[in-house]
């Protein structure tokens, strides 16, 4: 009876240290695996998911999930105890981290170096975090706002009548929000919505604005000269049109804390964390 119960205690001790200290010697390359294996989609062979700066072998003290690895958040993420920082935009200023477009820049000098000396990794996760089932932005997003109830087909919402103004002051309210721009009658009641966040393009813009489902259409970023006289244009002759500009940072960011709690299910015991870049821009 007291070896049981003496075995029971060196189980209930030794097991759970064992457990924390094997998440403990996780690597980079290992929580990569792990995020190809758990998408719903095929990993591309051309992709700007990548490492752009560190060792893949480097042990992971902590994983920080942000919407862009600006030297700031590198800083947090340090002060925080994560030294693998996984970014949803590009970390040296151009699609494909391509470092030799600033090299020698004492701007991108100073945070190669400020990660090189603090052993840290940054990983980017765009297009398999776009591509994965749910789009994982989208689903940040659209919970943050507490508008899941209303999707009805892909990027399609079904509203209750809302005005304008009404939508924009709950998306400032729950996003946060400080520079959203808007096209359209304040006053006009909306049902159906369309979304395209992030840098989508305006062909993908026009596609859902061609749609009676899209009386309003939300984005991240758009081209001055291409949806926004669209837009201008069709309420001109007389549709029912309006279109909101988030910004990037706001119609994205709350994606990368969705991607922290899908993170932490499969390292319970590994410190996980959401540091928010936010939305650079502000006005008085």
């Amino acid at each position: 009876m007291l070896f049981k119960r003496y075995f029971s205690l060196v189980t209930f001790i030794i097991i759970p240290c064992f457990l924390v200290h094997a998440q403990n010697q996780v690597t980079v390359t290992d929580v990569i695996n792990k995020i190809k294996s758990n998408v719903t989609c095929n990993w591309a062979d051309v992709t700007v998911d990548n490492i752009k700066a560190g060792d893949e072998q480097t042990k992971v003290t902590g994983i920080a999930t942000t919407f862009m690895a600006t030297l700031e958040v590198l800083q947090k993420a340090k002060a925080a105890g994560c030294n693998f920082v996984i970014s949803h935009e590009p970390t040296f200023y151009n699609h494909n981290d391509d470092l030799t477009l600033h090299k020698g820049d004492p701007v991108q000098e100073a945070k190669l170096k400020f990660i090189k000396d603090n052993n840290m990794v940054v990983w980017r996760f765009h297009d398999h975090l776009h591509q994965t089932n749910p789009d994982q932005v989208y689903e940040g997003v659209l919970t943050k706002l507490d508008w899941k109830k209303y999707q009805s087909n892909g990027h399609f919402l079904k509203f209750p009548a809302k005005s304008l103004k009404n939508i924009v002051t709950e998306i400032e309210q729950k996003l946060n929000a400080k520079t959203v721009r808007v096209v359209g009658n304040p006053d006009m009641v909306i049902s159906n919505v369309g979304l395209a966040l992030g840098a989508s393009g305006s062909n993908s813009h026009f596609k859902l604005l061609s749609s009676p489902d899209c009386e309003l259409l939300i984005v991240g970023e758009s081209n001055e000269w291409e949806t926004v006289p669209y837009v201008q244009d069709a309420i001109t002759i007389g549709q029912k049109k309006a279109l909101i500009v988030l910004g990037h940072a706001d119609s994205e960011e709350a994606g990368m804390d969705y991607t922290r709690t899908w993170l932490q299910k499969f390292y319970p015991n590994l410190k996980v964390k959401f540091i928010e870049a936010g939305n650079p821009y502000w006005r008085n």
